[in-house]
């Protein structure tokens, strides 16, 4: 007498793993049905009424665990074993099924002679479930854990200061902080200062731990938000530390006299002749290249009032532009997108759109909205609006946007970030924008 063929009906997702089992060679052994999801599984067993089921623990439709649930509450079905198979090979999990009537945790991926013989060892009534593996666990502290290279912690930019005008403080400063101007630059050995505002104390702190001796210290210009951090910056008074100070040509006075007044007694203690590191004043001008190590730095002229100059520094990997003072396009008020490459109001933009054509990512400021600019033009500052015709004709891709309004608080930053994407959309610009806080890091 021929016996009956025992039933299996499988249960899972994978068309794949459903045809490799199915057509596997001891298949033949066995009548198999089977779903892809906990809502056919359920009318299969009703139907096919399988002496064993291999269910897949994450079961659309219908989660593993439930189907057990609904096997044990009938009295017709509750006497069907099952096998969970699970590629999320958990300790909760492995107990959540064993708790819940299986009979087995399968760990996928498995090979299928192990399934088969499990299923024989069911049948032979050999089959009792094996205590958890681990085998996730064993595997990421195995040789072929993959560790991702982290980025050189010496290779980055870091904003110190990110506000215009003049430092603030209090609770609706706290998100982009209130330091004035101040840029790290760093690429492995080779360290550059771009300004002297008030976010430059805590860098003068942090670069007094390694003993810094020669440091260069870029200028943009000369006004108090560029300068005022420097009578607190700690490697000054440092007796083996060479400072050398990089400032544009002066109209009225050269640098190292406007340095020298700021440090009369009456207004602070110390003398510049009093300070203790070697001071040296050296001048820069537009597209004189400047090459410190890996570092090349070229300058080009802001709009802004006095002798103002904006920075495009290359590195081996990167190029980037920073520019903190730039009234672009001054006094108009239109639409971006009224300004396309021949229009006479961007023959006075063009050395700096091709100043600014190769870089990787612009740190360019937008200190005022199109509204606040109809009372600033003149100012030195660039509406949000007529910043994005700069970025849009350099076509930058990724814009950074730095030298806060200090009347801004952190809720006013939120709102202008969704007004500088908000402008760059529906000028058909393609770029990221993001704000610039006291504290960013951004590798290089």
């Amino acid at each position: 007498m021929k016996l009956e063929k025992k039933r299996i009906l499988i249960a899972d997702p994978s068309k794949d793993l459903l045809h490799h089992i199915t057509h596997h060679t001891a298949a033949h052994d066995y009548h198999i049905e089977t779903a892809l999801n906990g809502q056919a599984c359920l009318e299969k067993i009703k139907t096919f009424q399988p002496d064993l089921i291999i269910l897949e623990l994450l079961l659309p439709e219908l989660h593993g665990i439930e189907i057990i649930r609904i096997l044990n509450t009938s009295p017709q079905l509750h006497k069907i074993a099952v096998i969970i198979s699970s590629a999320q090979a958990m300790i909760q999990n492995y107990h959540a099924a064993l708790k819940a009537g299986a009979i087995y945790f399968l760990e996928k991926p498995f090979k299928l002679e192990f399934l088969f013989a499990l299923i024989e060892r069911y049948f032979a009534g050999k089959l009792h479930p094996d205590p958890f593996s681990g085998k996730e666990s064993k595997a990421l502290e195995g040789e072929h854990q993959y560790i991702p290279r982290m980025h050189s912690p010496n290779t980055y930019i870091k904003f110190w200061g990110t506000r215009g005008s003049n430092p603030v403080s209090g609770h609706e400063y706290i998100r982009y902080g209130g330091n004035t101007s101040c840029l790290e630059v760093r690429y492995g050995d080779d360290l550059i200062i771009i300004d002297a505002g008030t976010g430059i104390r805590p860098l003068g702190e942090i670069l007094s731990i390694p003993k810094a001796k020669a440091i260069n210290l870029f200028i943009s210009h000369t006004h108090w938000d560029h300068i005022t951090g420097f009578p607190f910056f700690q490697p000054i008074y440092k007796p083996d530390c060479q400072i050398c100070i990089w400032a544009p040509i002066g109209f009225e006075k050269t640098a190292k006299e406007l340095f020298t007044d700021m440090l009369a007694y009456a207004y602070f203690p110390v003398r510049l002749d009093d300070i203790a590191a070697k001071i040296t004043f050296k001048e820069m001008q537009e597209g004189n290249p400047i090459e410190m190590g890996s570092l090349t730095i070229n300058t080009h002229y802001a709009y802004h009032p006095g002798a103002t100059l904006c920075f495009k520094i290359k590195t081996p990997e990167k190029t980037f532009g920073y520019v903190t003072d730039n009234e672009v396009l001054m006094g108009y008020h239109g639409d971006p997108n009224a300004l396309e490459k021949d229009h006479p109001l961007l023959a006075s933009l063009e050395s700096m759109i091709k100043f600014f054509k190769d870089c990787d990512f612009l740190i360019h400021e937008a200190q005022y909205t199109p509204k606040e600019y109809q009372t600033k033009v003149g100012w030195g500052h660039s509406s949000i609006s007529n910043a994005a015709v700069l970025i849009k004709h350099a076509q930058i891709k990724e814009w950074i946007i730095t030298h806060h309004d200090p009347k801004h608080s952190d809720d006013d930053l939120q709102k202008k970030h969704q007004l500088q994407k908000d402008t760059l959309e529906q000028a058909h610009i393609h770029c990221h924008v993001r704000m610039a806080y006291d504290g960013l890091v951004i590798p290089l």
